[in-house]
Formats: C-alpha cells, sequence, structure tokens
C-alpha cells in the first residue's frame, strides 16, 4: 500500500508539472493524519471478533489544486481532487478514497504565517461491511462504499516560493447516508501534517483572507438559489425497503462579503418513508462562498406536513457556470441522526 501510495505520489508530480502554466498556480501536496477513532458504538469498543478495540486510525492523502494566480488582493483559496487510503483495524478493511478539495486561509498572520481550512468530500471503497451471521455486530459499516467527509483546520508555515509546510487537526466521517442498513459510521479526529509543493507559484502570492474578504459592490449583496434534489434512505436493518426523498429549495442569501452569505432557506420535502404528503420547513444558512465551490450550512424545523422535527443540512454546491450548479448535501434531524443524501441541481438568480 505504501509503495502504491508513493507511485501515485509520483505521477501526481510529473501530470501537474506538465499541466503548469501562468493563469493557475498548480499545487501537489501529500499529508499523514494519524488519529483516534471516536468510540461511538459496542463494536468500536470490543464488541468484535478479535475482541479488541479499534481507537487508532492513520489516512493518508495526495491532493492536487489549483488556485488562481496574479490577483494580490484575491483570497488564496484553492480547488481541485484527491486520493488516498484509511489505514485502521483489518475487521473494516482497508478503505480507498476519492475526494473533491477545497481550501483558502482564515486568516494571515503574517507573510509566511497563516490559519488555514481544507474541506474535502468523496467517498471511500473498499471497507468490510455488515453482514447476518459473519459479522452481525459491525454496525459500524453498512456497505463497502460509503461518503467521505473531511474538515482541517491548520497552520500554514511559507518555506520558500515552491514548499509550504502545514501542521493542524482534522476531523473525518464516513458513512453511507441511509442507503444501507446499518449506518452507525467511522469518525476519526487526530492531527494532519503535510507538505505542499507549488509548480509555479510568484512572488506576488495573495495576501487576502476570509477576514479580509473584498466588499461585494452595492446592489449586488442578494442572490438566490433554488434546488431541486432527490434521493433514497433506508430505514433499519428489519424493515429492507428503500423509501424515496424528493425536494426544492429556496434560499435568498445575503452576501456579507465575497466570502461569506447568510439568509433563509424554505425547503418542501417528499419522504415516504414518513408521509405520502409533502413537509414544509423553514432553516436559517450559512455559506462559504470560493471559486468553484460553495459549502452551505443550516438548521431549522418542519413547520408542516408528516416530518415534524427539527433538521439540518450539509451541502458543497458545485458551480457549472455562473448561473447553474450541482448540489451534493446531506440532510440530518434533531442534530444528531443522519436521514438522507441530497443530489440534485440548482440555479443561481442575482450576482
Amino acid at each position: 500500500m505504501i509503495r502504491r501510495f508513493l507511485f501515485i505520489l509520483l505521477a501526481g508530480f510529473t501530470a501537474a508539472a506538465a499541466w503548469a502554466d501562468t493563469t493557475y498556480v498548480h499545487r501537489l501536496e501529500a499529508d499523514v493524519v494519524p488519529s483516534g477513532v471516536i468510540q461511538n458504538n459496542n463494536y468500536l469498543r470490543g464488541d468484535n471478533p478479535q475482541g479488541e478495540k479499534i481507537n487508532t486510525s492513520t489516512t493518508l492523502r495526495l491532493k492536487y489544486a489549483i488556485q488562481q494566480a496574479g490577483n494580490p488582493s484575491a483570497i488564496g483559496a484553492y480547488a481541485g481532487f484527491g486520493v488516498g487510503t484509511i489505514l485502521t483495524n483489518s475487521q473494516l478493511g482497508t478503505p480507498v478514497l476519492a475526494y473533491i478539495v477545497q481550501g483558502a486561509p482564515i486568516v494571515n498572520f503574517s507573510r509566511r504565517v497563516s490559519l488555514n481550512y481544507e474541506l474535502n468530500l468523496g467517498i471511500a471503497a473498499g471497507w468490510k461491511a455488515y453482514e447476518a451471521v459473519i459479522n452481525e455486530s459491525n454496525h459500524v459499516v453498512g456497505s463497502r462504499v460509503m461518503s467521505y467527509i473531511g474538515a482541517d483546520v491548520f497552520l500554514r508555515f511559507l518555506l520558500g516560493r515552491h514548499w509550504d509546510l502545514n501542521v493542524g487537526y482534522g476531523f473525518a466521517h464516513s458513512s453511507n447516508a441511509n442507503l444501507r442498513m446499518p449506518n452507525e459510521g467511522f469518525n476519526t479526529m487526530g492531527g494532519r501534517v503535510s507538505m505542499a509543493y507549488y509548480f509555479n507559484r510568484r512572488d506576488d502570492i495573495s495576501r487576502a483572507s476570509l477576514f479580509t474578504a473584498e466588499p461585494v459592490a452595492k446592489g449586488r449583496h442578494w442572490v438566490w438559489d433554488i434546488v431541486a434534489f432527490g434521493g433514497w434512505k433506508k430505514r433499519s436493518l428489519a424493515n429492507p425497503e428503500t423509501y424515496q426523498v424528493a425536494g426544492l429549495s429556496v434560499s435568498p442569501t445575503y452576501r456579507l462579503n465575497s466570502a461569506f452569505a447568510i439568509g433563509p432557506s424554505l425547503d418542501g420535502v417528499y419522504d415516504n418513508s414518513v408521509s405520502p404528503t409533502m413537509s414544509l420547513g423553514l432553516q436559517a444558512r450559512a455559506e462559504l462562498t470560493m471559486p468553484v465551490f460553495r459549502a452551505s450550512a443550516g438548521a431549522g424545523r418542519y413547520l408542516v406536513g408528516g416530518l415534524q422535527c427539527f433538521y439540518e443540512t450539509l451541502a458543497m454546491k458545485i458551480d457549472v457556470t455562473r448561473h447553474l450548479f450541482l448540489n451534493i448535501g446531506y440532510t440530518l434531524y434533531n442534530y444528531n441522526y443522519t436521514n438522507n443524501l441530497m443530489l440534485g441541481i440548482g440555479v443561481r438568480i442575482g450576482s
């Protein structure tokens, strides 16, 4: 596995060097994330065939990203894709990761030191999943392929024109969003150490951050997002039926600056596992707006229909054009329980 990872690393360096140009800065990063496993069920606490606690995990990741060049006043945001693997107890397998990545500086302490964030969203394939009789106590992993969500905060140290050292902390979550049962998920928290190589970074790098984001021009603060989405889910091991979910979300957002937006969202959801009629909910939503990707989070309550509960949403919006985007999201209810995936398409009206 280590040899394969190093081979991918070398191939990534070669490909990025070939694509380097003056419009974008090309960035290749390799990181190691030694973590502790959050003990959220008995299987991880030792109720497994080996009778051992599963409390450690190490994630190896390789990421390629680009960021716009030639504008020192713009936020130094980067976006791209990554691959990797999770090394943990053999009872859970050795899943391989494929994901999109987006990050940016939160605040710059000096020209060479900044506090940054990074978001990862993708899939983890190759888990050893629950099977009746064979490993029926494994309620951590419900399917061989699960979603992968990561969020890191770290200090970036600029070592030179080509190199950055990053040291920080990260959280990662893998589950299948109720597409299969069981679905208690695999969660880790731990340190992160990485080196990033920039193939063509110039000396006039951006010094802007989320806290120094450019203001929005007068008359261009309001933007409307209209999203149509669908999904499906299971409810329990005892009930093998698959239920459909569909919905429409209308969200007027007020842009505080070029990086942050807030606003309400009116959500209509049809979930035939609960009610044959549509439920209507209202939530408050905040959005982090970066080039290509927008990360959105909201919390609210269903007010009309069969879903009488609090609900939360996490979503990544991927811009296809200036006014059209893909929506990959996740809903929870009562601040704790996974509900369903939100896979959809959206239209953005406004500046």
